[in-house]
């Protein structure tokens, strides 16, 4: 007689996040079209930072969501602090394979998600930054306690994972998924962009021979010390090297930063772009600049920038940016200055543009990372293995 064998079931993980960003929209969506697992994401339609676009669910991208209210309390001098009452509904009615929360000691929901999964027999994993430094103390003891609850983590960087394994962590539990943005779009528009495409958007910014493109991408916050670049694009100038700026966001800083720039005579070089989601006319901007600079704070731009083959400029305290950093190589596809130090800043930025742009050299290599590490089918992946390694873990444990 013959014995049927029953085909097995793709196993189930459900993807807790606080909502879904648009610049994360193409990794969501890959993994809901994977069918050796059967990925679910529950997250709320609104945003939980303030000038954050998230996926409403009209974008056209198809993503298997269930929606799910983040509520925050804000406290005095405090981080916020996340609860996410759906999600842990949801996980005691379906019972997944494998559950993935945002790796963060502020959420409430990543604490009670990781407590059920020791009750029910199912294992957690944490997404998120890991470490960004060596942690000591009260913080990093709230973390290690969080990190040890879990059956593993999902890093955004190979940094992270190095210090977490330092710290008495399994290395093979610590999967590095890397980060990325819309990366088949940008791509496609990378290969698409045209030099009389780069010379018409120079021209409209009154761009003469000779003169450089510098751009910055994201929320125009102090944090990111754009008074700095501001300051160095004055210095340059006044060495007779004419440095623009094109400033692509919104944000609190904006009425200030046109402040400093008139009072430090450089208005016409300084652009601001406004805030925009359009790909064509993002890669346009990136692509047609000489050097991407992040003062502080760098994380996601650099993705942006490397993709169109744009070289990035950073400082060097590491700890101080998101784990992005590790794809900027000093010399390869990117440069670092001194913390704080202006002058350094503006130094770095005349090398890499004068007398000719680095970028002309340097453009394979800021592509060749981003597609070897940062694009969402290496994430994709990478999320795969490890949740199929969690559950032969857990069944063989059972």
């Amino acid at each position: 007689m013959e014995t049927r064998v029953e085909p097995k079931r793709a196993p189930h993980a459900l993807i807790q996040y606080n909502c879904i960003p648009h610049y994360r929209a193409r990794v969501f969506e890959l993994l809901s079209q994977r069918d050796d697992v059967h990925f679910t994401v529950v997250a709320d339609p609104e945003p939980d930072t303030p000038y954050l676009k998230t996926l409403r669910g009209d974008e056209g991208r198809v993503i298997r969501v269930i929606h799910a209210s983040t509520h925050i309390f804000r406290l005095p001098r405090l981080p916020d602090i996340y609860w996410q009452p759906r999600a842990l509904r949801t996980v005691w009615k379906q019972r997944p394979d494998v559950v993935i929360a945002l790796g963060t000691p502020y959420s409430l929901t990543a604490w009670a998600l990781l407590l059920s999964g020791k009750l029910l027999g199912i294992p957690v994993l944490l997404w998120g930054h890991g470490l960004l430094s060596d942690e000591h103390g009260p913080k990093w003891w709230l973390r290690r306690a969080l990190y040890r609850l879990a059956a593993g983590q999902l890093l955004y960087g190979d940094y992270a994972r190095e210090l977490l394994r330092r710290k008495g962590f399994d290395a093979d539990s610590l999967y590095v998924v890397y980060n990325s943005l819309d990366f088949d779009a940008q791509t496609r528009i990378a290969a698409e962009l045209t030099r009389g495409q780069i010379d018409d958007f120079r021209r409209s910014l009154k761009i003469r021979q000779g003169e450089g493109l510098v751009v910055f991408t994201g929320r125009l916050q102090p944090v990111k010390r754009l008074d700095l670049l501001l300051r160095a694009v004055a210095t340059l100038a006044r060495r007779g090297r004419r440095v623009h700026v094109a400033l692509v966001g919104e944000g609190g800083e904006r009425d200030g930063l046109a402040q400093l720039a008139a009072q430090l005579n450089i208005i016409d070089l300084v652009h601001f772009l406004g805030e925009s989601y359009d790909e064509h006319y993002l890669g346009q901007v990136v692509g047609a600049s000489d050097l991407a600079v992040i003062p502080s704070g760098a994380g996601l731009s650099i993705m942006h920038a490397l993709v169109f083959g744009t070289p990035v400029l950073l400082h060097d305290r590491v700890e101080h940016h998101f784990p992005e950093w590790e794809a900027v190589i000093e010399g390869q596809t990117g440069f670092f200055y001194r913390y704080d130090d202006g002058e350094d800043l503006a130094e770095k930025i005349e090398r890499a543009i004068f007398p000719f742009p680095a970028k002309n050299h340097m453009a394979d290599a800021c592509k060749t990372v981003i597609n070897l590490k940062y694009n969402p089918h290496r994430q994709v992946e990478t999320f795969v293995r490890a949740v199929r390694e969690s559950v032969s873990l857990s069944g063989d444990q059972s």
